[in-house]
């Protein structure tokens, strides 16, 4: 809507320029900064030179409507490489490191024309679903500051959220781009593995096949009208055809199924709030759309926080602290108990999580694979081409911070996503009473 504006004829000439908008975008950044701490470090000057050379290009007619509606200001997550920008994955001992060159999916959204503003601040190596490091701090949700913004890319959804752009670049491998958009009521899209390139992001992973299927690289939007927009510019070219994003939806073929919960006892049990904004699009779907939604039941869903901890806790070549499988944590512990440790608790706790998972029998982890294997058949035979699965993004609404302690297996609503390889994203629905967002996720 704002581009069409800065298009408009005259109105663009004498109000509406690339460089204003971008002015706009930075004084809001520099507004709500101070209160919610979600940048790392800015690159404001240049951004501002983009916006005057775009509209150079754009005075002399040398770029199309089409071209300028791509000069976005541009949001990227902190453990996504930014060229001459610090590149610290939240840690004391990489707080000096500067990328050399751009993330793969930060260079296709330059050369769409995206301005990037801002890096934005995550939990240490993204091992958090709250946004906390010994570097930048904590950040808040800027709906209620005593509440958590999520993680790991809660700083993106953060700045989206109040208002400080419209596009942003977040990584998901456990929910860690889903959680922040739910708590904050923005939208996020983890798209199907390997349709978004993860080279440039850090932490990253020397076993490529198993790392590309469960972790992604995907868009955060303010608008849902831009989510398809930004993921059509930083998609792959090999998988623009397999995606099929041009196609046409017909809705009278759409066939919608829902969850209230996945029943497990290891979840907490999905609030009030939440099973009222999934009623509220199912309703929408009835009485608006004439799409009758099923409920179903699928009994494997009770199983996802084991089935997606231990499939995330098996990849191997993990860029952390630890070497093997968590070598070195038991030292780590130690330091952190006695307060000689440089590193978060969670980044702590990987490592023995790692260490503690290599001791179980191989015929629980291959159970556990087969059960997964047959979930995601349970789906591929229920949705089909034309299907439409809808679930709570999470339990509740955002908590306070450092919450997470308590509902730590409650990742099994949004991990199990990842390891089933399914494309799923964050809706924003409605606010709570006390005006925090609620979400839902829908897969297909």
């Amino acid at each position: 809507m704002l581009i069409d504006d800065i298009v408009s004829g005259d109105y663009f000439v004498f109000q509406l320029t690339s460089e204003s908008v971008v002015r706009a975008y930075i004084s809001r950044i520099e507004e709500v900064n101070p209160i919610l701490n979600a940048v790392i470090e800015d690159r404001f000057k240049q951004a501002i030179e983009d916006a005057k050379y775009a509209d150079k290009l754009i005075s002399f007619g040398n770029l199309s409507i089409e071209e300028l509606k791509e000069k976005h200001p541009l949001l990227v997550k902190g453990s996504i490489e930014v060229a001459d920008m610090k590149s610290t994955a939240g840690m004391l001992s990489r707080a000096n490191v500067i990328a050399k060159t751009d993330a793969v999916p930060v260079k296709h959204a330059r050369e769409a024309g995206a301005i990037p503003l801002v890096t934005t601040n995550i939990p240490e190596l993204c091992l958090n679903w709250e946004s906390s490091n010994k570097l930048q701090g904590t950040t808040k949700n800027p709906h209620n500051t005593t509440r958590t913004a999520g993680g790991s890319s809660g700083g993106e959804a953060c700045l989206l959220a109040s208002a400080s752009s419209i596009i942003g670049l977040g990584s998901d491998i456990a929910g860690s781009l889903r959680l922040p958009a739910h708590f904050c009521g923005v939208w996020g899209h983890k798209p199907t593995p390997g349709a978004v390139s993860y080279v440039g992001h850090y932490p990253s992973c020397k076993n490529h096949e198993v790392w590309e299927a469960a972790f992604t690289l995907g868009p955060m939007a303010r608008y849902a009208t831009d989510l398809k927009f930004f993921l059509q510019i930083i998609t792959e070219p090999s998988m623009k055809d397999k995606l099929m994003l041009e196609k046409p939806v017909n809705l009278k073929e759409l066939r919608v199924y829902y969850m209230e919960d996945i029943q497990s006892p290891l979840t907490s049990t999905v609030n009030g709030n939440c099973r009222d904004a999934l009623n509220k699009v199912v309703g929408h779907f009835n009485s608006i759309c004439y799409i009758n939604c099923e409920k179903v039941k699928l009994p494997l869903m009770k199983y996802a926080p084991e089935m997606a901890s231990l499939a995330l806790l098996d990849i191997d070549d993990v860029d952390n602290l630890f070497s093997g499988r968590g070598e070195g944590s038991y030292s780590e512990l130690f330091k952190f108990l006695t307060g000689r440790s440089k590193s978060m608790f969670t980044t702590v706790a990987y490592g023995l999580l790692r260490k503690f998972t290599g001791y179980l029998p191989k015929t629980m982890t291959e159970n556990s694979k087969n059960t997964l294997n047959d979930l995601k058949n349970d789906f591929l035979n229920l949705l089909g081409s034309e299907g439409v699965f809808i679930l709570p993004t999470f339990p509740t609404e955002a908590h306070y911070h450092g919450d997470i302690i308590n509902k730590l297996l409650d990742h099994g609503f949004l991990s199990i996503f990842n390891s089933l390889g399914l494309p799923v994203t964050n809706c924003p629905v409605t606010f709570t009473d006390k005006g925090l967002p609620v979400g839902l996720q829908e897969s297909m």
